[in-house]
């Protein structure tokens, strides 16, 4: 069965149990069976599966399902939950489900064409950081195409604009980041490690733009303008968590942002270049000048 149905099976299990509290075993597998038919696939619902669905749950995804013995079915106990925490773990999921799941996408749904490479690693990657497992895998650098051999204490997974990436601690105990699209060979060693209760996955990446939180970059202070047009966009989709509106008239928009400036972030703001104006600091503002003025060089 192909892993897209797989995962498929995964998301329908956690929904029916959670819209259904004490489900039976039967009108679970009769419910599995008759959406996977209604979506085109192989029906594969045999006690063993499911089972093993609900084991695979309980310790990739974290969400436990327990059988009740007095009301004879199945529950999660939501009371181990915050918010729309089961709604957050489940919403990338079934993101990558109805993009990627073999069987096709509705005729009036338009994906991109493009599928970010690596989510094949995906699933065993969730396994190694639930269980503090050390991995191997061979990497290829974004920059030269050159590889290298990598052993890694996997903390984290984080997604950022459709790219997938492993968070963790290397062989020289720093934390390094590495895109899922490039890893080539993984192999989830018998070697467990320790995790280091100091490290923060938030706390890390509190200050960053996208993926990239090395302690080179200082954090700083930027305060940027635009027009109202790219305002009112940057007020439904802030640059930062740590965004604050400044100025909001029909003129003029301005915001003030506390993180690390980084490439990532650069671009970032050029790509709303006709209407930005960078404030402060004086570093940033000449670093974008620079670039527009070679960019004005290159297109002379």
């Amino acid at each position: 069965m192909a892993v897209g149905t797989n995962i498929l099976r995964l998301i329908l299990i956690i929904r029916k149990i959670k819209s259904n509290p004490y489900i039976t075993f039967d009108n679970l597998r009769t419910s599995l069976e008759h959406d996977l038919i209604g979506r085109g696939f192989e029906s594969n619902c045999s006690r063993n599966t499911i089972q093993r669905d609900i084991k695979n749950i309980r310790e990739i995804l974290g969400i436990d399902i327990r059988y009740n013995h007095l009301y004879k079915g199945y529950q999660i106990d939501e009371s181990e939950y915050f918010g729309n925490e089961i709604e957050s773990i489940l919403e990338p999921f079934e993101l990558l489900n109805a993009l990627n799941i073999d069987g096709g996408v509705p005729d009036f749904v338009f994906p991109e064409k493009y599928r970010p490479k690596g989510l094949k690693h995906l699933f065993t990657l969730m396994d190694a950081v639930k269980r503090s497992f050390r991995i191997e895998f061979t990497y290829s650098k974004f920059s030269d195409g050159s590889e290298s051999n990598r052993i890694l204490e996997p903390y984290a997974i984080k997604e950022y604009r459709g790219r997938w990436y492993i968070v963790g601690r290397g062989l020289d105990g720093l934390i390094k980041t590495f895109g899922l699209d490039r890893i080539e060979n993984l192999n989830v060693t018998s070697s467990k490690f320790k995790r280091d209760p100091n490290f923060d996955m938030v706390e890390k990446f509190h200050y960053s733009f996208g993926i990239y939180s090395s302690e080179e970059y200082p954090v700083e202070d930027i305060i940027l303008s635009f027009d109202a047009e790219d305002g009112g966009y940057l007020k439904s989709v802030p640059l930062h968590t740590s965004q604050e509106i400044i100025k909001d008239t029909p003129e003029e928009f301005i915001i003030k942002l506390r993180l690390r400036v980084t490439a990532d972030f650069i671009m970032e703001i050029l790509s709303r270049s006709w209407s930005l104006r960078v404030i402060s600091p004086d570093s940033l503002k000449l670093h974008v000048r620079s670039i527009l003025e070679k960019a004005i060089e290159n297109n002379e």
